[in-house]
């Protein structure tokens, strides 16, 4: 059974539009939620007046009105003034309030364009990676040819969502697209790091031997992977693949098999979502 959620303040008669989004709104709850999902696209435009009054008068909620009037005359930010709605409503636990408000600070001074990299951006980093791509690609589409930094941004986070998918060589492609639109040497290690995972062990030495100006890279590149190597050694998860081996070595097999359809039925889990509906 799912979490109850009491409604603050009251159902409203009529909507208020949200016109940049094209959504209307019935309830605090159903604003807040647009004011959390759509905070990369909206700016301004919610410190508006005709909003505080639909708050007033819609919803019932003059408290809340009364902190937000005053706002409408100073330079108050647009986090600042989603914040108070969303703190008022406690849809939201306090770390995803201060989370919100963070991502509209970071949004102020974007373009179109940037708040929509930002917002796939996110879906992205939630393991969102199939739905991201598609997104990454629609922006890629409406990009002016000029925007040369953002495309070659945007192609490098889709190597990032490609990774995600464990789509190496794919991701490889992406990241040398984009060090050639912006040759940048992170980006070039990435590249690299792309090819040593989708390829055996001698055919990326090969390979890798076709960069000599970029030996150094290579080196940086090994060193990252043995100190990541490490870290994977001292691990909880390690730790927890080790007890789990251990299992079947003593005979345990009931347990193993228990353990392992567990841990199995995580990553199924983990997998659907990160492929599931936006």
């Amino acid at each position: 059974m799912g979490r109850v959620i009491l409604c603050t303040g009251e159902y409203a008669r009529t909507p208020y539009y949200f016109e940049t989004l094209g959504i209307r709104v019935y309830s605090a709850e159903e604003l807040c939620y647009v004011l959390k999902e759509n905070a990369f696209l909206l700016d301004r435009e919610i410190v508006d007046k005709k909003l505080v009054k639909w708050i007033d008068e819609e919803v019932k909620l003059p408290d809340l009105a009364s902190s937000l009037y005053p706002l409408l005359h100073q330079k108050t930010s647009v986090g600042a003034f989603a914040g108070i709605i969303l703190q008022y409503v406690k849809l939201y636990d306090p770390d995803t309030i201060k989370h919100i408000e963070e991502v509209y600070r970071k949004g102020a001074n974007l373009n179109a364009y940037e708040k929509g990299k930002s917002r796939v951006d996110y879906m992205a980093a939630n393991g969102k990676y199939t739905a991201s791509l598609l997104e990454y690609d629609v922006l890629l589409e409406q990009l002016p040819e000029g925007e040369k930094e953002l495309t070659a941004r945007i192609i490098h986070n889709k190597g990032v969502a490609l990774c995600g998918l464990f789509l190496f060589e794919e991701a490889a492609e992406q990241f040398k697209k984009s060090y050639d639109l912006l040759p940048d040497e992170e980006t070039f290690i990435e590249f690299l790091a792309a090819k040593r995972l989708s390829m055996e062990e001698g055919d990326y030495v090969s390979f890798a031997a076709g960069f000599p100006e970029y030996y150094e890279l290579t080196l940086e590149l090994e060193k990252r992977v043995e100190s990541l190597r490490n870290e994977w050694l001292l691990s909880e998860p390690k730790q927890q693949l080790d007890m789990l081996l251990s299992l079947k070595e003593e005979g345990d097999v009931a347990a193993y098999y228990e353990e392992s359809n567990h841990k199995i039925q995580e990553l199924k889990d983990k997998y659907r979502a990160s492929v599931g509906s936006r």
